[in-house]
């Protein structure tokens, strides 16, 4: 029996977020995952998959993997079973990893890439893949604030509805902003994350990046515990989990 590891990259904008849901009338991304991986092995598959990504977030470097006694060539797989997902999902690459390797619980980092596209007016060829953002944004605000949130903290402030997690504290190892014109990248790593939790930061960060809330706004937030600081939730579409870490690096032939 083989544990098959695959990378896939996938465009959520239409898809109804990654976890498979009731009713199944509903589309996701697991749901054709999984049905085109039983199409390519020919065999029910137990697919155990990284992270679940919300309705509307993409991934480029997302993580699944399943036990199998298929013979196919892990080089041929992805193209076998691409062949049986629609176009806006597709697997980049599969490798074959120890059997007790699982692909949430052995990911040691995950890298999440937030994205904005600062013009004053949109631009339709980014629409899926970019948050809008037409009002002028002091970047460097936002860089300052963000800094102020890395490391061990309370995160009660930034959990989206109905998620209640057993413990809401965690340790983002790492945020770095860069800016290329109108272009405002913001990218996350840390072991794990909450349901919504970059969206809720970047939500403030783009009111701080417009002067209509103080740069300690998001750190104040990690000791208020207080949802009501951080305002709106920014939209889905600027997110992206650009990869998952693995001990010994297992991912990145994937990357």
């Amino acid at each position: 029996m083989r544990n098959i590891l695959l990378t896939i990259a996938y465009d959520g904008t239409d898809f109804y977020g990654y976890q498979d849901q009731s009713p199944k009338t509903l589309r996701t991304i697991e749901s054709h995952l999984k049905k085109a991986i039983e199409e390519a092995v020919k065999h029910p598959v137990n697919l155990q998959s990284a992270g679940r990504t919300d309705k509307g977030v993409h991934a480029m470097g997302q993580r699944a993997n399943f036990h199998s006694e298929t013979t196919i060539d892990l080089g041929n797989l992805p193209r076998v079973i691409n062949q049986h997902l629609p176009k806006d999902v597709s697997i980049t690459h599969a490798e074959e990893v120890p059997a007790e390797f699982h692909s949430r619980y052995s990911a040691k980092n995950k890298h999440y890439k937030y994205r904005i596209y600062n013009s004053k007016h949109r631009n339709g060829f980014l629409d899926r893949a970019y948050t809008h953002v037409p009002y002028p944004l002091d970047h460097e605000k936002m860089a300052k604030a963000l800094a102020m949130i890395q490391g061990f903290h309370d995160f009660s402030a930034f959990i989206g509805r109905y998620a209640s997690p057993s413990n809401p504290k965690r340790a983002i190892d790492r945020i770095e902003l860069t800016r290329k014109g109108d272009f405002i990248d913001v990218d996350f790593y840390a072991m794990s994350f909450l349901k919504n939790q970059i969206r809720i930061i970047m939500g403030c960060a783009i009111e701080i990046g417009r002067g209509l809330k103080p740069v300690d706004q998001l750190l104040k937030a990690t000791q208020t515990l207080d949802r009501g600081d951080l305002g709106p939730t920014a939209p889905s579409e600027g997110l992206i989990l650009m990869s998952i870490d693995y001990p010994n690096d297992t991912n990145q032939r994937g990357k």
